[in-house]
């Protein structure tokens, strides 16, 4: 799958976009994205863990601009566990 149209936060890794949290390299073809009903997931972030290339400092700086988008800003279905009332600057 490749980057959803609406990018919010681009990463080194990870980018959060209008999907949820992606990963930013297309040759894993969109296998390790986190659609946004999944982000918070203990088990998905478990198993991202395991894979010798992630980058566990890129996917928390992801989390946190998650956490940064306003709820109004946020694209039907985006949103989870980890949305926030706060907006980005």
């Amino acid at each position: 799958m490749s980057l959803h149209r609406d990018i919010y936060w681009l990463g080194r890794q990870w980018a959060v976009t209008g999907y949820g949290i992606q990963a930013v390299d297309q040759k894993r073809f969109g296998h390790y994205d986190v659609e946004a009903a999944r982000i918070g997931d203990e088990e998905v972030v478990a198993a991202l863990q395991a894979l010798d290339w992630f980058d566990l400092d890129d996917f928390r700086a992801a989390m946190h601009h998650v956490k940064r988008r306003p709820a109004s800003a946020r694209t039907p279905g985006f949103g989870g566990p980890l949305g926030g009332s706060g907006g980005e600057k």
